[in-house]
């Protein structure tokens, strides 16, 4: 009877034992230096334990294995990189685990750019691979379904902003988030209708907008030459839709020369009236409000004075003069 009494005193002694370096091992912080796991798409509980020991952040493989199997998350463990640092008990790291707390890394995109610049940005930065971001941005269909708009491609939509995706995410889902950007900026703008155009104009106009001025405190006045321009049915002559045109067709201008007038293009609106049949880049609000909200003036022409501003003339006759002046 005594024996059998000792050896339950030391079961039960042992069992204390066992289960308090196991609560230990679980509560317990351990500290990590700085580091980035990966963790693929698919794998198990154990995969995930063995990699966290091999990158010394959790004791023991086994009792991570254990707790999550236990509490039954083995299966709600997320994909994806994960950055780790400090002191982080096993419930600590389970947790970041579970809520998907990936590493996001940060991307700007300028204002201005056009769908292939942007994927050009983007694929710099290792987010995107360049042809399949732009091929997707110029499927009409994928286009529909993100703006509702029966529209040839998502120029004009992809929102210049600063960003914070996570790694391994396709294009499609950067795609969603640019358009949605730009949904979530617009959302308070009164489109429908405004100065004669349709949303759809609106945008387009803007987008002519951002790609003339290099401040945004003109561009007011730039939306209201091409808004005079457009209501008396003058040319809108504008040299970044001429640019665009040469663009689409493998040709970049820093400069526009008076041979490229000539280009057989419809966005080229030095040969055809009224707009152009889409945007030639994706504007920031500023330049929708300035649209939406134009400077009143009689201006009709406008031109560069080098400085990176311009001056602004009601005839014609003004506009040769001035530039005269300026290059005498």
């Amino acid at each position: 009877m005594k024996k059998v009494s000792k050896v339950f005193i030391i079961f039960a002694i042992l069992t204390i034992f066992v289960a308090i370096y196991t609560t230990t091992l679980v509560l317990l912080p351990k500290q990590i230096n700085e580091v980035i796991i990966d963790i693929p798409k698919g794998e198990s509980a154990k995969d995930i334990a063995e990699k966290l020991y091999e990158k010394s952040i959790i004791r023991s493989e086994e009792i991570f294995y254990l707790y999550v199997k236990l509490f039954d998350i083995d299966k709600t463990l997320s994909f994806g990189k994960y950055h780790f640092a400090g002191e982080l008990s096993i419930p600590e790291i389970v947790k970041v685990l579970e809520q998907g707390k990936v590493v996001l890394r940060k991307v700007t995109i300028p204002e201005g750019l056009t769908i292939t610049k942007t994927a050009k940005v983007l694929s710099q930065y290792g987010f995107v691979d360049q042809n399949k971001f732009v091929t997707l941005c110029n499927d009409s269909l994928f286009a529909r379904e993100l703006t509702g708009f029966p529209i040839l491609s998502l120029e004009g939509f992809l929102y210049p902003e600063t960003y914070h995706f996570p790694y391994e995410v396709s294009e499609k889902y950067i795609i969603k988030k640019l358009v949605q950007e730009f949904f979530s900026q617009t959302q308070n703008f009164d489109f429908v209708p405004n100065k004669g155009l349709s949303f759809y104009e609106i945008l387009v106009l803007a987008s002519i907008v951002e790609r003339e001025a290099r401040f945004r405190d003109e561009q007011p006045k730039i939306a209201s030459v091409y808004l005079n321009r457009i209501k008396y049915n003058y040319k809108l002559q504008a040299d970044p839709t001429v640019a665009y045109a040469l663009e689409l067709k493998g040709k970049i201008r820093k400069k526009i020369y008076y041979r490229d007038l000539e280009v057989d293009s419809p966005f080229n609106t030095y040969k055809n009236y009224g707009l152009p049949p889409a945007p030639i880049c994706s504007p920031a609000k500023s330049a929708i409000q300035a649209v939406l909200e134009p400077a009143e003036t009689d201006y009709f022409f406008f031109f560069a004075n080098g400085s990176g501003r311009h001056e602004f003339n009601q005839t014609y006759q003004q506009h040769l003069d001035q530039q005269n002046n300026l290059n005498k």
